[in-house]
């Protein structure tokens, strides 16, 4: 069976990372592929990675027009994607593809597959569907679109449909759906009717979509006339004399707080500490590092504290690459 599968960028790239400081396999980091019905992405790093599980795929597509692309079964195995070696086929080593597309702001890693192996794989920032499963979360942007307005709310990061996906507390729905009537606004790309108890969306080729409610308080507002673009809203701590200062690195946890947590990748426990006195004796350097994903922060008498979360930076250029590794027997 031919198909694509795609996993949670940031969950496979923790994974990597982890078998690249953490791999006793033959000193080759990889990920590992397990294809199945249900598959699975791993790393090869050892001890396992507790604080994030082996990534599911969280969609499968089937591939090619055909009809036996469709109904043969999926064959089984297990694939190694080595993390560090420069393949003819890749062009580059899979880690430096993952983590620029991490810095690229990359939401999906994918994977096709054939029944003769792996064919091709690459990071992509969005995927193409209207309706994100139940699971997937949504988070509070600044939602824009030409004609009408911006307006705060919620979208759904890794999913678009024409534009970026968008919902809205109702008071803010109310104050849109009244700005598409309003004189002052010139060229709103849709208005307000109102058929079988339900508001709806029409743009002036008499095209159609309804207001839904998606019982969380959140009501999802798309139309092919509304091309949404999400801004992030970013909350900082500000310190009047230096400006934006950036969130610590690590926070405690537990029921006493008495343990320490990643706050980049989650991992509890998993800290290094050194301390490193100065030859003069006037201060210590102070450092606290995540051996899962490698963000640190420190001290020190001259810098003061400072911080640099995961993920490391890119080494080269992130695109779309072949690579036909064959199942491991």
């Amino acid at each position: 069976m031919n198909r694509r599968l795609w996993f949670d960028l940031p969950a496979t790239a923790l994974h990597a990372e982890h078998a690249l400081s953490r791999s006793t396999d033959t000193g080759q980091p990889a990920l590992l592929l397990r294809n199945c019905a249900s598959p699975l992405l791993a790393g090869n790093g050892i001890p396992a990675l507790h604080a994030t599980p082996a990534a599911s795929a969280v969609h499968t597509d089937p591939l090619g027009t055909g009809t036996g692309a469709s109904t043969r079964a999926v064959r089984a195995g297990t694939y190694r994607l080595p993390l560090t070696v420069r393949s003819p086929l890749l062009g580059m080593p899979l880690r430096d593809l993952l983590r620029h597309g991490m810095h690229a702001g990359h939401v999906w890693f994918t994977v096709d597959v054939d029944p003769g192996g792996l064919r091709a794989i690459a990071t992509r920032p969005v995927r193409d569907i209207g309706d994100p499963p139940a699971g997937a979360a949504w988070r509070d942007a600044v939602l824009t679109v030409d004609g009408l307005g911006s307006y705060p709310g919620q979208t759904c990061p890794g999913y678009r449909l024409g534009g970026d996906l968008a919902r809205f507390r109702l008071d803010v729905l109310q104050r849109m759906l009244a700005d598409t009537g309003c004189s002052h606004i010139r060229h709103s790309p849709v208005f307000v009717t109102t058929d079988g108890g339900r508001t709806w969306l029409v743009d002036e080729f008499g095209d159609r979509a309804p207001v839904t409610d998606d019982g969380d308080g959140w009501w999802r507002v798309a139309h092919p006339a509304l091309h949404w673009a999400a801004a992030p809203i970013t909350l900082i701590t500000l310190n009047a004399a230096a400006g934006p200062e950036p969130a610590p690195v690590f926070e405690p946890c537990g029921p006493g707080g008495d343990l320490v947590r990643c706050r980049v990748c989650g991992a509890v426990e998993e800290i290094a500490y050194r301390e490193l006195p100065w030859p003069s004796g006037t201060g210590v350097d102070t450092t606290r590092t995540c051996t899962i994903c490698g963000s640190w922060e420190g001290s020190d008498p001259i810098l003061g504290w400072h911080r640099n979360p995961w993920p490391p930076p890119p080494e080269h250029t992130s695109t779309v690459h072949n690579h036909t590794e064959e199942p491991r027997r």
